[in-house]
């Protein structure tokens, strides 16, 4: 019997707990009217924040499972561990195991994925699980609510997993906005708009940079922590695949073939 909706289970390399996205169409991007409606509520927003995700659109997608919460510290370091691999050097607050990793470059997640047998998310896949199927803004709604994830006013760095019960999508998938930034597969810019809704993700790291989705523990502006919005990291500037932040982290997703769509 194939999986459904809020299906759970668990990976058995990194013991994370996978929750089940099913096949089927959502909203992605946001519309001009949405962004229109949006600056009248938030006056001191910038339209130019919402270039990137302009091109509002239903994708359908495949069934797939994505981890419940960010990669933790403790689950990195048993890759390290099991792969020789270098554990990244420790933010000012010191590495916490029930925390998301961070300062983790697309190579490392990258790296980390191969070794659990899974993928980072494409785009489409990660605001799908974050946001469901009606083009919400937040997880949880359209209303922000502040206390529901880690950001620049209530907090200095980055907090346990299970912090904010209250950051949750309607899949069950929990932390995708605030905390950390995570990576997708895609490469910046024109990516975004071009690549079919159904080819398979690139598996290797890309020259242009890649996307990252869901804002951070440091971010002031709730805008930065909407489910469309689009964060790019240039690898050209900053050396392939090695831009790491304390604001970085990831999470994995597994098919029943690991091979999936992109957007």
């Amino acid at each position: 019997m194939p999986p459904s909706t809020n299906d759970a289970c668990v990976n058995a390399i990194d013991n994370a707990e996978m929750v089940w996205i099913p096949d089927g169409d959502f909203l992605m991007g946001t519309s001009d009217d949405e962004i229109t409606a949006i600056l009248q509520l938030h006056p001191d927003w910038r339209s130019d924040w919402f270039a990137q995700e302009r091109l509002q659109r239903t994708v359908s997608l495949s069934g797939f499972w994505i981890y419940r919460y960010p990669v933790t510290v403790a689950q990195f370091r048993a890759c390290c561990e099991a792969t020789g691999w270098t554990m990244p050097d420790a933010p000012t607050w010191d590495w916490q195991d029930d925390h998301p990793m961070v300062n983790v470059s697309w190579a490392d997640a990258f790296h980390y994925a191969t070794w659990a047998q899974a993928l980072i998310p494409t785009e489409s896949q990660w605001e799908k699980a974050a946001r469901g199927t009606d083009g919400r803004a937040w997880p949880w709604g359209d209303t922000w609510v502040p206390d529901n994830c880690s950001y620049a006013v209530n907090a200095t760095g980055t907090e346990p997993i299970t912090a904010h019960p209250g950051n949750v999508s309607p899949y069950g998938v929990r932390e995708t906005v605030g905390n950390v930034w995570e990576w997708c597969q895609a490469a910046i810019l024109g990516e975004y708009d071009k690549i079919p809704a159904r080819t398979p993700p690139r598996r290797t790291p890309l020259a242009s940079g890649h996307v990252l989705r869901g804002g951070s523990w440091q971010c002031m502006y709730a805008a930065y922590l909407r489910c469309a919005y689009r964060c790019f990291e240039c690898d050209a500037q900053r050396g392939r695949g090695a831009y790491r932040r304390p604001t970085v982290g990831f999470r994995c997703a597994v098919t029943p073939t690991n091979t999936t769509s992109e957007v």
